[in-house]
């Protein structure tokens, strides 16, 4: 990937592009236009009541514009572009709300509706990164389940609702001891993708669940507003039949507002880096030879998705950093995670870095690492950007549950050593061999919305399902036995180690995708992301069938938060400890409380004793029946297979 030197100077932004409710302006970016025009109806069907007025072209630092001043605009409006010798109708490419029909192929049309929307004394929880617990969570997913109990299953509403008896919506998250939601896309997307064909792209579900294909930058989705939960076909999503529109983001800003209200952040998975292919795409149909990047005379496709953007050119630098300041400003967001952050350039990460801190300085910004074409951790931690860090998921839990186990297992995944497991938990720092100067720049986490879950990986790294084998998600919901034993230990390691730490949501109680066919038996799921049914949506009667392990969760959260965190905080090191077995790893830390010792053994069938110096020692976590045996410096530990054993000492 070429990338320019970094300290470059600042590019030259010129006149506010979009809707400009404070100048009454409209302006769009189109380079290789003739001519343009401002379409404007009350309603987007209304065709009686459209103005057509020419917009006229100026010269903008990033190429050709076109703008036009209309006091009293209409509701929704779109652009008219004359392009080598054709006429096409777009959206504006920075439309901060759109209205669209639930249909295929649906027209878009941008609103100008400025919200009112009443804060009501908003603040932001006081959060950095290396502090928060980070629950990745897909809105619709959360909630959706009718064992959710909310009164607005699947909605931003339902995600902050706090309902006595109900175990999903806000209540679940104050329950675990979470800080901070990763919410997967919310941006504008396509809810409807092509059905399989004989070639080329194939949806077997005809849907774009988790919004990983974004058409607006600056919109949020309709798909998880009230209007949008279930849509009618072919009918506008909130828009009435005298064209009044109902803004899905003040939905989500209130949801954003109540779960400030109760100290939890809100970070937006941000897509930057591509468009989806699978509506008119503005962008696309504007230039894409210019801000898209090319190869070989095709659309680039380090993404995965055939259309990278190409942010070197200063108009889509723009536009990528104006989009992550608008989420920033217009909803209070606290953080952002950027989507293959590896295709955007420095120049852009450092401009789109520098200016959400500029908006809140406190701005969490995470980002991931890799891209088809490559993978940078280390080049984005340099610039200050929150990585995640798959070499703690591929050292603790494994990259392949059939061949490539992790510690937790008792193997070492990728030919780590004992020591690489000990720098995993300490944060993976360059003094240890890892990938960070700074180690509370990496985001530890052992399951995201892609592959397996954590407990599939356990199910079939442990033989309870074979790959390829239907069972059913009751049958296989109970965690139990070794499968207990290995998750117990994964959530030690990952909540008592260094840096950020993330869960997804479900983990907690190890739940599974089963491919969902009618209520039939499935497959177990490691891609799901189209599935809008039983696969995805969160049984929360699997968390009560697993309450020993949630408790589990829940015990381990608290213990970060009152013991481990400040003593990370307040700089203190860890020292290494290794035990008797070959796969077994711990450290001994210095906490304001006292002096803590986490022990590790990820052997599946042998114990490990560890000497722990200094004490005496007390029990926190771990199985009463292990053995503390008095030694001469301090004591002897025994850590039973699969297990985990933490420790604190009394101070005289």
């Amino acid at each position: 990937m070429t990338t320019r030197a970094v300290g470059a100077p600042t590019r030259a932004r010129g006149p506010v592009l979009g809707w400009s409710s404070k100048e009454h302006a409209f302006r769009v970016l189109a380079p290789k236009a003739d001519r343009a025009w401002l379409i404007e109806r009350r309603h987007p069907e209304d065709a009686a009541s459209e103005r057509v007025t020419e917009m006229t072209a100026f010269v903008h630092p990033h190429g050709l514009g076109f703008e036009v001043r209309e006091p009293q605009p209409m509701t929704y409006y779109r652009y008219r572009i004359s392009q080598h010798g054709a006429h096409f109708d777009i959206a504006d490419p920075r439309s901060v709300a759109v209205a669209r029909q639930f249909a295929p192929g649906h027209p878009t049309w941008s609103v100008t509706q400025v919200s009112a929307f009443l804060w009501q004394g908003d603040v932001r929880p006081a959060i950095a990164v290396h502090e928060a617990i980070i629950l990745e969570v897909h809105v619709r997913d959360f909630t959706v389940h009718s064992s959710s109990g909310v009164r607005h299953p699947g909605t931003y509403l339902g995600l902050a609702e706090s309902r006595p008896g109900a175990p999903g919506g806000l209540s679940a998250l104050r329950d675990l001891g979470v800080d901070c939601v990763e919410l997967l896309p919310v941006t504008a997307f396509p809810l409807l993708e092509p059905a399989p064909t004989d070639g080329g792209y194939v949806n077997p579900t005809g849907k774009n669940h988790w919004g990983y294909m974004p058409s607006f930058f600056f919109a949020p989705t309709e798909r998880y507003s009230l209007r949008g939960a279930q849509p009618q076909p072919g009918a506008w999503i909130g828009v009435d039949d005298d064209g009044t529109f109902y803004d899905p983001g003040d939905e989500l800003r209130e949801m954003i507002r109540l779960l400030h209200r109760d100290g939890i952040a809100v970070v937006l998975d941000l897509v930057l880096n591509h468009v989806s292919m699978h509506d008119d795409n503005p962008l696309l149909r504007l230039d894409p030879g210019t801000w898209f990047a090319r190869e070989n005379g095709q659309l680039r496709s380090h993404s995965g998705c055939g259309n990278d953007v190409d942010t070197r050119d200063p108009a889509m630098a723009a536009l990528v950093v104006d989009a992550a300041v608008h989420w920033m400003r217009a909803y209070h967001v606290d953080g952002l995670r950027l989507d293959l952050a590896a295709i955007l350039d420095d120049v852009t990460l450092q401009e789109l870095r520098n200016a959400t801190r500029a908006e809140y300085p406190r701005a969490i910004l995470i980002s991931e690492p890799w891209s088809l074409a490559g993978y940078r951790p280390a080049d984005l931690a340099r610039m200050g950007h929150t990585v995640w860090n798959d070499q703690f998921r591929n050292g603790i839990k494994g990259q392949n549950p059939h061949n490539d186990c992790g510690f937790i297992f008792g193997a070492g995944s990728g030919r780590l050593s004992r020591r690489d497991v000990g720098a995993l938990l300490a944060g993976s720092p360059r003094r240890l061999g890892g990938l960070f100067d700074d180690a509370s720049l990496s985001l530890n986490y052992l399951e995201s919305h892609d592959d397996l879950t954590l407990g599939d990986f356990v199910r079939l790294a442990l033989g309870e399902v074979h790959e390829g084998e239907k069972v059913r998600r009751d049958a296989v919901a109970e965690i139990r036995g070794r499968a207990l034993q290995v998750h117990k230990l994964a959530a030690v390691a990952l909540l008592m180690s260094r840096g950020a730490v993330m869960m997804a949501q479900g983990q907690e109680w190890g739940r599974a995708k089963v491919q969902h066919h009618r209520g039939q038996p499935g497959v177990l799921d490691g891609n799901s992301y189209n599935r809008d049914d039983a696969t995805n949506h969160l049984d929360w009667r699997e968390r009560r069938v697993n309450a020993d392990l949630v408790d589990h969760y829940r015990r381990l959260i608290q213990l970060r938060k009152s013991w481990l965190l400040p003593a990370l905080l307040a700089g203190k090191q860890m020292r290494m400890l290794s035990g008797s077995a070959q796969w077994s790893v711990g450290y001994q830390i210095d906490t304001p409380r006292g002096p803590m010792a986490v022990l590790l053994n990820g052997m599946a069938s042998e114990v490990s004793w560890f000497d722990v110096p200094g004490g005496p020692w007390w029990l926190l976590v771990g199985a009463d029946n292990g053995l503390i045996v008095p030694t001469q410096t301090g004591v002897s530990v025994q850590v039973n297979a699969t297990s985990a054993v933490v420790l604190y000492a009394t101070v005289a």
